[in-house]
């Protein structure tokens, strides 16, 4: 009885998360399923915000009928619900959002380029989070001498394959089963494997002719059906999930794009959720789940209403007073008893995202909660401080905040916005102020374009902190001497810093020698010569022979001030601190010896 009870147990369709490098073909796999092109409309071709499929067991069945056979069992999932993650490594917070709720991962791998940094990201997650995944070892149309079969199970087009693009294809995965054997991963191509628990399972694919998908979505519904069962058991009590994008739809007002992944979520249900000003306790008014195959953020045909929905789905929910909600929050389904626990969750999930300093830092703006934790995080990573972090557009108090940071810190009087705009008003008085507001949609250039506004400041308070300063540099006397005197003019090399004339020479023993009036290179002028340059230089005071040998090494004779002041502000780098340390040395041997301190 209690054998027929368990096999009786409701099971829900499984969360599958797709992971891999930027440019894998995740998104296009998908694509070519449901059969429509969000990657086009994507910036820069990456999935930049955690989007969600449903694929129904009956599509699934259709799609691998060929390969279940007649007469064998068919699929019993109800379907699978697939979160398309991105790739690039910034997306980390997300990524591990969604392997927490994910019962199993797609990882695509392009097989032209193997394993790549965020593949090994990936790997690690999977592994961190113990998520169970399968490869599908993406592009196998760019393999020489592949010979496409569009919408074919990958057995039968490799029964139509030459020799050679038959050992192109099993090279590419015996190396990327070698990578994989790096990280303590069994991996074989999918038809050898005898067991699934032991061996993670390689599937060739091609997203542009559909070679090898019917063999990806069986080898997935029929893994999680075998080994996730107790996993995938149907709990019917209150739901939780995530919110993904908070929209505003004609003739529903603000709605909430959510992940239901766990329970169940009805019209009327007291929600939990965060906002802008704290969380939000509202009231479900309408249930919306999108039609089958329909991508949640971007539908082509009308949702259905519906009474309840129960995990694992996409749904849309209607309700009052969300206007101030954040995509990427975390949503609960309460009830007057759980309710209180439920917000202090919700504070404590916006506690560790949302900054608010009075130290120096960048400001930080993004659309979600969600892309906001992954850039704040980036950034930390990058040891980059933070002064002031939250969702929404950039306004006039951030660029005051900026201001306020630049005082502290040239390097943090900026403003990184991510998929937000500049109210006109704040853009006005970043201009006015001349605060830099850098705005991108891929999380990885804005921060590359940081790095690139860092440089420029460090170029422009090098120049300014140098403009009056004299720079150390190391000169040797070479065993050419073009005139002895008045002025005396030589062949020397630089061996430290940066030469430049116009200044006071001194040799080992803190003796002036003479004052470099002029450098020249193959009979022309110069301002500077550098390290291994060897220049004729005019020198007013010594006679070659006498004051001045062949082997001599002379130093730039630079004022205490000047020495003191590269020291504590660390405003040279390289030879020239070489050539500095050498001058000290001379300098508190011969004159005193606290000399620049």
């Amino acid at each position: 009885m209690a054998k027929e009870q368990q096999e009786k147990q409701p099971i829900r369709s499984p969360i599958t998360v797709i992971l891999g490098h930027v440019d894998s073909g995740k998104t296009s796999l998908l694509d070519k399923v449901r059969g429509t092109a969000v990657q086009a409309r994507e910036s820069g071709g990456i999935t930049q915000h955690i989007g969600a499929s449903f694929f129904p067991v009956e599509t699934i069945n259709s799609l691998c009928g060929e390969l279940i056979g007649k007469g064998k069992k068919m699929l019993q999932i109800p379907g699978i619900l697939i979160i398309d993650t991105p790739g690039h490594s910034s997306f980390y917070n997300l990524r591990v959002r969604g392997s927490s709720a994910a019962n199993f991962a797609i990882l695509v791998i392009d097989v032209r380029r193997g394993i790549q940094p965020q593949t090994v990201e990936s790997l690690r997650i999977l592994v961190q989070q113990k998520v169970p995944f399968l490869i599908a070892a993406n592009k196998i149309d760019r393999l020489p001498g592949w010979k496409s079969f569009p919408d074919t199970t990958l057995l039968k087009s490799l029964s139509r394959q030459s020799s050679g693009t038959l050992e192109a294809l099993q090279s590419v995965i015996y190396d990327v089963m070698s990578e994989l054997s790096h990280y303590n991963l069994e991996t074989d191509r999918f038809d050898r494997i005898k067991n699934f628990a032991k061996k993670i399972a390689i599937i060739p694919t091609s997203a542009i002719t559909g070679e090898g998908i019917p063999e990806m979505f069986l080898v997935l519904a029929s893994l999680t059906e075998q080994y996730l069962k107790k996993q995938l058991e149907l709990h019917l009590d209150k739901g939780k999930g995530v919110v993904l994008e908070v929209k505003k739809e004609v003739g529903m007002g603000t709605t909430l794009d959510v992940i239901l992944f766990d329970g169940t979520i009805k019209q009327n249900s007291q929600i939990v959720l965060a906002g802008t000003n704290g969380p939000i306790t509202t009231n479900v008014r309408a249930v919306l789940l999108p039609k089958e195959l329909d991508e949640i953020r971007d539908p082509r045909k009308r949702f259905d209403s519906v009474e309840q929905a129960t995990a694992a789905v996409g749904v849309k929910l209607v309700a009052p007073n969300i206007d101030e909600a954040i995509a990427g929050s975390s949503i609960y389904v309460v009830d007057k008893n759980d309710v209180n626990e439920a917000i202090v969750k919700i504070e404590e999930e916006l506690a560790s995202i949302l900054v608010e300093t009075d130290d120096a830092g960048v400001i930080v703006k993004a659309d979600t909660l969600g892309s906001l934790e992954a850039l704040v995080n980036f950034l930390r990573d990058s040891n980059i401080q933070i002064r002031f972090a939250a969702v929404g557009d950039v306004t006039k108090k951030d660029v005051y905040q900026a201001s306020l940071s630049r005082e502290k810190n040239e390097y943090y009087g900026i403003i990184l916005g991510f998929r937000v705009k500049a109210l006109s008003d704040a853009q006005d008085e970043a201009n006015k102020s001349q605060i830099p507001i850098i705005q991108d949609d891929i999380i990885y250039r804005l921060a590359e374009e940081y790095e690139t506004y860092q440089y420029e400041v460090q170029q422009r308070l090098e120049e300014e902190a140098l403009k009056d300063i004299v720079r150390p540099s190391k000169i040797k006397v070479l065993p050419y001497v073009f005139r002895q005197s008045k002025p005396c003019i030589i062949g020397v090399e630089v061996l430290a810093g940066i030469l430049t004339p116009q200044l006071n020479l001194i040799d080992r023993e803190n003796k002036k020698i003479g004052f470099l009036l002029q450098i020249q290179e193959s009979g022309k002028n110069i301002s500077q010569a550098k390290v291994t340059d060897q220049v004729a230089v005019a020198i007013r005071g010594p006679t070659a022979g006498r004051q001045i040998k062949e082997g001599d090494e002379l130093w730039i004779d630079v004022p205490e001030p000047d020495a003191r002041k590269i020291m504590e502000e660390k405003i040279l780098s390289g030879t020239e601190m070489d050539a500095l340390a050498e001058l000290v040395e001379i300098k508190r041997r011969t004159v005193n010896k606290y000399w620049a301190l």
